[in-house]
């Protein structure tokens, strides 16, 4: 079937115009009509992708049935048993900022659950900073901004698609529906920023990044999130690797492009964190087998007795693909330039 229409456009990232074919792939999640490609950049190395969907027609890259669009689940950490919210309270004192959580009074094994907690509410809360004030560019239908809320942020967000936004204004009434160009935001008015896998979706990500810094207060952060192209599920599956996510990933991001195209838009990375899911690599996987032909093996992987024991074997090693820097996902915090510490991605 035809695609959706394309148009030629350079690199986003050094503006060059000479790419060599990586990959090309149909719409393997939501069978988007067409293929597509993902190119390299001769000049810099960046991943794109080219020809892309055309700026009016992207909106077809989403059907109403998006998971992102859909009602949120937020992740709110004050859930479970007494004893867990207690460990929660003080990993988010001690480790994320909530001065007001601290509780001096928690014993040995609260401290030590908090700490194996940690790690994991790094990935769901924003570290607490200045006043609270917290915006997150591409809230969907509001997941982000519920965690927030939830920890006493005052929250504020940025969306596209008008359902999803209406879904997300059980969270905060002050969300704009529009481009994040556009957005009418002023300058410094945030103490966080988020862009959770939001970057690859844009056409002109480096202008979007510089827009999203002018947000950010002296001492504030700019946290993004995206998928790594620089990953090891990336080197192992090539156009399988389910990443690339085409036709709705417009640009893919490695570590170093991503500082790169920081440091464009006016800041600086100051820390860059890595993480390996089961889930990444067995839908690489099953992509890789269909390729190849092997449809009823690919679905014997996905039936659940199958699919556990693969997940289970890929935990025990996956912790050790994050060490490496080669996780599937990479998350940065960045600052602006005139205020930027010593980068340490």
């Amino acid at each position: 079937m035809a695609g959706l229409p394309t148009v030629e456009a350079p690199c986003a990232l050094c503006g060059g115009d000479r790419a060599e074919a990586m990959w090309t792939t149909p719409d393997r999640a939501f069978a988007v009509p067409g293929t597509y490609t993902v190119a390299r950049c001769h000049d810099c190395g960046f991943l794109y992708q080219r020809p892309r969907v055309r700026d009016d027609r992207l909106a077809d890259c989403y059907p109403d049935h998006y998971p992102r669009h859909q009602e949120p689940s937020p992740r709110v950490p004050f859930t479970g048993s007494p004893a867990r919210i207690r460990a929660v309270r003080w990993a988010l004192a001690r480790g994320l900022g909530y001065a007001s959580l601290r509780d001096d009074r928690a014993g040995p094994l609260t401290r030590l659950r908090a700490r194996r907690l940690l790690s994991r509410l790094r990935w769901s809360c924003p570290p607490w900073t200045g006043s609270g004030r917290y915006l997150d560019v591409g809230c969907g239908s509001g997941g982000a901004l519920g965690v927030a809320r939830a920890l006493g942020w005052q929250v504020a967000g940025i969306e596209t698609d008008e359902a999803a936004a209406a879904k997300a204004r059980r969270f905060t009434d002050d969300l704009y529906v529009g481009d994040v160009l556009d957005a009418p935001f002023a300058p410094a008015r945030f103490d966080v920023v988020t862009a959770l896998h939001v970057l690859e979706h844009l056409a002109h990500p480096v202008a979007a990044l510089r827009r999203m810094l002018d947000w950010v207060a002296p001492g504030g952060l700019l946290i993004v999130e995206v998928p790594n192209a620089g990953g090891l599920g990336a080197r192992l599956f090539g156009g399988a690797w389910s990443g690339l996510e085409l036709p709705r990933h417009l640009s893919h991001f490695t570590p170093r492009t991503l500082a790169r195209a920081v440091e464009q838009a006016g800041g600086r990375v100051v820390w860059c964190l890595h993480q390996a899911k089961p889930r990444y690599y067995l839908r690489s996987w099953s992509n890789c087998l269909r390729d190849r032909g092997l449809g009823g093996l690919a679905r014997l992987s996905e039936v659940r007795p199958v699919y556990g024991v693969l997940k289970l074997l890929l935990e025990l090693g996956l912790p050790l693909v994050s060490r490496a820097g080669r996780g599937e996902v990479i998350r940065i915090g960045a600052v602006p330039a005139r205020s930027a510490a010593q980068a340490t991605c």
